[in-house]
């Protein structure tokens, strides 16, 4: 689906729900939603999509509303079903090694939908206040605003924003248009220009210079973000002028956070707090109930790289993903670790007082900032490509 197919669909969107007939905006979010993940599908990728998508909804079904179920191993079972069928479908290099998964299959979203399906299959017990069916369920996890990018909304947001579809007020017109115009020339007009000379193969060229490399260093987490938050905004446009007003937001400054684990408070948001609910909080209660206390500190250490171990992998298949994950839990627990000693080291009241001072704001943003784009070096491409730039880079320096 191309961006004008695709602007089409939102404006159409929001036409049906500004009009008497918006009580059939579910089924038409239901098929713009299915219209825009077989755009992009060949008769394979549909086949995957066929077997990902049941076994979620058929176990949140029976689990709708049962408080009093004990359904620790059918949620078992499907999310490790589901982890399976995803690690399968995307190809998972580092895990392939007999080479099975060498398959054309390519499911656009899956990485949404599988965290969606999730929180489905946790939470269904505790959900059962809300009205659940295949077509909520379709409309949910396809749901055209969020399918390709995120955010990641919870089913009871998702919920509420469809029951409040309607024509905004004035206000609420003007920031989504604001909102949607915005994202769209940030992610297709001034993210693309970010691109090409940012490329980390640029540093293999024997003419590479130290501005060669900050322009890298610098360019390409401008790229991402604009594209990223470019992107989110106009998803959170085009749903405003709907009057679906609660899709999460995504960003919050991230390249003024002071520490990396502020950076993972302000950069995809909604991704951070379903790894924080699913993977971080119930690990590390875990890790923590069954070890004695002088033991509890390595645990949350474990716990961090566990959850940012996840955090890799969700954003590619490649090693490098896994990589720029771990570096970025060791980020988290060097930025606990540091607060911690000045807590000690100066005291409570002092450390605060030190926080607050601008010059030490300032310094652990740039800190944090270098840090960040450092690590974003290995998303620039596969590792062995950033690794033969850099080393051909260093090469000509050194020559030279």
């Amino acid at each position: 689906m191309d961006s004008v197919t695709f602007l089409a669909l939102a404006g159409g969107l929001a036409l049906l729900a500004w009009s008497p007939a918006k009580r059939h905006f579910l089924s038409a979010l239901t098929g713009a939603g299915l219209l825009m993940a077989l755009s992009w599908m060949g008769w394979k990728d549909l086949a995957a999509l066929t077997v990902f998508l049941p076994a979620p909804y058929l176990s949140a079904r029976a689990l709708w509303g049962r408080k009093d179920m004990n359904p620790g191993a059918l949620v078992t079972g499907v999310v490790i079903w589901q982890l399976f069928a995803f690690v399968v479908i995307k190809r998972y290099a580092w895990v392939d090694i007999l080479g099975w998964l060498d398959h054309p299959v390519a499911v656009i979203g899956v990485s949404y939908i599988l965290f969606r399906q999730i929180h489905l299959v946790v939470d269904a017990r505790f959900l059962g206040h809300l009205p659940f069916s295949l077509t909520r369920y379709i409309a949910y996890i396809l749901s055209p605003w969020t399918l390709v990018a995120g955010p990641i909304q919870r089913y009871e947001a998702f919920c509420h924003g469809v029951e409040n579809v309607g024509p905004p007020n004035t206000e609420g017109l003007l920031d989504g248009a604001h909102r949607a115009v915005n994202g769209l020339l940030r992610a297709f007009v001034l993210a693309p220009l970010f691109l090409e000379p940012s490329r980390v193969t640029n540093l293999g060229h024997p003419d590479a210079t130290w501005i060669d490399f900050l322009v890298v260093l610098y360019g390409f987490p401008a790229y991402l973000y604009l594209n990223f938050a470019g992107y989110t905004d106009l998803m959170i446009g085009a749903a405003k002028l709907c009057g679906f007003s609660n899709l999460p937001e995504n960003f919050n400054h991230p390249y003024l956070a002071r520490n990396t684990r502020d950076f993972w408070n302000r950069w995809h948001i909604s991704f951070g707090v379903w790894v924080k609910h699913y993977v971080f909080t119930p690990l590390s209660t875990r890790l923590i109930k069954a070890t004695e206390p002088k033991w509890h500190g390595l645990m949350m250490v474990v716990t961090v790289l566990a959850a940012f171990y996840v955090v890799g992998a969700w954003h590619g298949t490649t090693l490098n993903y896994v990589i720029f994950g771990i570096v970025q839990g060791v980020g988290v627990i060097a930025s606990a670790a540091f607060e911690n000693w000045r807590k000690s080291f100066l005291g409570r009241t002092k450390a605060k007082e030190l926080n607050q001072r601008p010059w030490f704001q300032a310094v652990c943003i740039l800190v944090t900032l270098h840090y960040t784009c450092l690590c974003m070096i290995l998303l620039n491409s596969d590792l062995d490509t950033v690794m033969k730039s850099f080393t051909l880079f260093l090469g000509s320096e050194e020559g030279g």
